[in-house]
């Protein structure tokens, strides 16, 4: 019983390292190109060795760390082009998933829950600038929007694509580009947009805004990609300043 425990225990740290390994390259913090380190990573995590090389291989065998033998491992090289392509993926899947949800209808408690999300949009622009104690929330209220709509569309592989789409640097619906008050009103307005189409049950309606919305964001990617990158080589915080991913 105690092995089993203690496997647990240790499968448990493996999957924390692995998340927050993860989160750090798809934010961009760690930039591609970087070497990943055994020792540096196990310090900056506070944890031994053990887990961080396990996390290391689980994320080769994604594809976001590459290995070579006398090199070790480093993070994996995308290009913008790879990452549009991620975007291009998503805006259709969303899409065919927002028009699923419209022709089905959502239930009372998924449009109260877009609802509060569109609340939380409202609040955080109501100021005369970005806040930054608001990234958090506003990232997370992002995730709750798209999730949601996926999950009423009745479709539960269109959602296992969607979150696969997710799994390049930068292509998550996790970034959001906070240095503009007008980049994130525009896509706080496709949301009060989309989820307007959705309560009509207007399928076609909601599923072109919805693709549309995500075009966008992969275009405002790609207009501050240089301004992005080089965030990314100033390390994660620079990062969370321009994308407001938590980290």
């Amino acid at each position: 019983m105690q092995s089993d425990a203690h496997n647990g225990s240790a499968a448990t740290l493996v999957d924390s390292v692995t998340t927050r390994l993860r989160t750090l390259i798809l934010s961009g913090a760690y930039q591609p190109g970087q070497r990943l380190t055994e020792a540096s990573l196990a310090e900056e995590m506070s944890v031994s060795r053990t887990p961080v090389v396990a996390s290391l291989k689980a994320l080769t065998e994604q594809g976001l760390v590459r290995y070579a033998p006398n090199r070790g491992y480093w993070v994996r090289e995308f290009t913008i082009d790879e990452v549009l392509n991620a975007y291009e993926l998503r805006a259709t899947l969303e899409g065919l998933g927002c028009r699923l949800a419209a022709e089905r209808g959502l239930s009372g408690q998924d449009i109260d829950t877009l609802e509060r999300c569109i609340a939380v949009g409202d609040d955080v622009l109501s100021g005369p600038q970005l806040r930054s104690e608001d990234h958090e929330r506003y990232q997370a209220m992002n995730v709750e929007f798209h999730t949601v709509i996926l999950r009423a569309s009745g479709n539960g592989l269109l959602g296992d694509f969607v979150r696969k789409s997710h799994e390049l640097p930068l292509a998550s619906n996790r970034v959001v580009f906070w240095r503009s008050m007008d980049i994130v009103r525009r896509s706080h307005d496709a949301h009060v947009r989309v989820l307007d189409a959705l309560k009509q049950r207007q399928g076609t309606r909601a599923e072109m805004l919805m693709r549309e919305h995500v075009y966008e964001s992969g275009q405002v990617l790609r207009r501050h990609w240089d301004e992005i990158t080089e965030a990314a080589r100033q390390g994660a915080t620079a990062v969370s300043r321009v994308i407001g991913d938590s980290l």
